[in-house]
């Protein structure tokens, strides 16, 4: 499957949802699971890690571990590629940046699907027939 960048950063961060994620993430890892995401996800959580940081509602170390921490998680990130069918998927979905289609790109070359927090990406995406859930 195609685990979206927020649920990385949910795993770590101070989210009341990091739980819940981090219980799903033992059971893929357990039953074996193959964990896939567009190389831009790791930009994407450093992203987030420095803006919590940023923000002042997470120490500088701890961002820094919770880093090394996920690194240690079995996901083949994959370099973006078929940009013209990434390019189709985020027109479709009416979102301002590409990011969320790189995703959705990633798990329709793979037959899978994507696994994410973003209410809204579930939503437009399954309205156009596009493989995701969405985890609660």
């Amino acid at each position: 499957m195609v685990i979206d960048a927020n649920l990385l950063v949910t795993a770590v961060g101070s989210d009341p949802r990091g739980a819940r994620v981090i219980e799903q993430f033992v059971a893929w890892i357990d039953e074996g699971t193959e964990l896939h995401a567009p190389s831009l996800a790791q930009y994407e959580v450093i992203n987030a890690l420095t803006r919590l940081v940023v923000a002042g509602t997470l120490e500088a170390q701890t961002a820094k571990e919770a880093w090394a921490n996920l690194s240690f998680l079995p996901i083949h990130y994959h370099p973006i590629y078929r940009g013209e069918r990434l390019l189709e998927i985020a027109l479709s979905l009416g979102r301002k940046t590409a990011y969320d289609a790189a995703y959705l790109a990633l798990a329709e070359q793979l037959r899978t699907e994507v696994w994410t927090l973003d209410g809204p990406l579930y939503r437009n995406a399954n309205q156009l027939g596009l493989p995701v859930h969405l985890v609660v």
